[in-house]
């Protein structure tokens, strides 16, 4: 049943989303609280979309209108909803009931857990957000309980794949200590350090979603970020210059080479002997992969190259740059002066970016270093009272 179900949603969520009709992806993840990532592998098949999800996307169209989705996926296994019933309560009845009807076989049955700013280990088993909305005490139509823990509180939402593949959600600049310390242990104690794991990461509003190839990396980065981000942050500011703007040599000579010769610029960087200062990034979809990072600034290029930017520890910086590459490889060579902190140091620089031409959407930038400091220091808050 599971696989007649996932060819369901795919043929479903196809029928309803460009070029079959004017809705957008980015439309649908938007309404539904997550990334276009996730929502384009639900449509690919890559990934199982949770009952909670099945409701918000069936919420979502029949406000729009469209009240045949849910009887698109099930067929007839679900009971029918009774009439003069409010239907978008009637949803969540009848996929919790479809749920349990596939929770006999083990590719469904996900493990939920909570970790909490006071060390606490929470099994989730009715889901993070029942449990959210229950430990937070949340009335009735309040905001999402999910976020409000990851945001406001730090905790730490972990699923658990049958496989033993792992998907960890929290905020991008609030972490808190005890929920990365009991996370880790927690992990120890499996002993499956080399499984998958993917991190849901909560900024600004916005879901953004980044790989590891295990899942002990994964957690280096969350136990990095809790230490980081109990910190004064100073936050990233991007300037933008004009490109006459350029008067530092090296700089201006790799904007020469580009203008010559746009799809040799990486090539003509390594020969120009710019890449101590110099990244080479790779746009592919909505992720950025470091290619090679710059040897003159210090930086751990062997936890950098290969690698997403936002599985950087420090997510802010990691965002910062996602966005300024991916405006370069859409508009063309920019030029910026940019500020904040890179884990407990601030730092000012000029940055040059320039798009490679042809397919490969790769990414070079060059950097000139204008300030390096530590940043303030203060005494981490204390964890509170349990």
């Amino acid at each position: 049943m599971t696989e007649q179900f996932q060819h369901r949603l795919e043929a479903a969520l196809r029928r309803r989303l460009f070029p079959n009709s004017p809705l957008h992806l980015k439309q649908l993840a938007g309404a539904v609280g997550r990334s276009e990532n996730t929502v384009a592998r639900w449509w690919r098949g890559e990934t199982r979309i949770a009952a909670a999800d099945v409701d918000g996307l069936a919420a979502f169209f029949a406000r729009r209108g469209d009240r045949n989705f849910l009887a698109e996926l099930f067929d007839d296994s679900l009971p029918a909803a009774k009439a003069g019933s409010d239907f978008e309560e009637t949803v969540l009845a009848l996929v919790r009931t479809a749920f349990a009807q596939l929770s006999d076989d083990p590719v469904w049955r996900d493990a939920h857990l909570w970790f909490t700013a006071e060390g606490i280990v929470a099994a989730a088993t009715e889901g993070h957000a029942d449990y959210a909305a229950r430990a937070l005490r949340l009335l009735p139509g309040a905001e999402d309980g999910v976020i409000r823990a990851l945001r406001d509180f730090g905790w730490i939402a972990l699923t658990v794949r049958p496989g033993g593949g792992l998907v960890l959600r929290h905020d991008g600049r609030k972490l808190a200590p005890l929920a990365a310390e009991r996370l880790g242990e927690w992990l120890a104690q499996r002993g499956d350090r080399d499984s998958p794991a993917r991190r849901a990461i909560h900024l600004e509003g916005r879901w953004f979603e980044v790989m590891h190839e295990n899942n002990a990396r994964a957690i280096a980065a969350i136990k990095r970020l809790a230490v980081i981000a109990i910190r004064p942050r100073e936050r990233w500011t991007v300037k933008r210059l004009s490109l006459d703007a350029v008067a530092d040599p090296r700089l201006s000579a790799l904007l020469r080479l580009h203008g010559a010769a746009p799809g040799d610029i990486v090539h003509g960087a390594a020969e120009l002997g710019a890449f101590t200062t110099s990244s080479v990034l790779r746009v592919d979809g909505g992720d950025v992969i470091s290619l090679h990072a710059p040897t003159a600034f210090g930086l751990d290029y062997h936890a950098i190259e290969g690698r997403n930017v936002l599985a950087r520890p420090d997510t802010d910086y990691g965002l910062m740059i996602r966005e300024r590459v991916l405006l370069t490889w859409r508009e063309g060579p920019l030029y910026h002066e940019l500020s904040g902190s890179i884990g407990n140091r601030y730092v000012r620089y000029l940055c040059l970016g320039l798009p490679e031409a042809g397919p490969g959407g790769r990414v070079l930038t060059s950097s000139v270093l204008l300030d390096d400091r530590p940043a303030v220091t203060a005494d981490p808050p204390s964890a509170p009272a349990p």
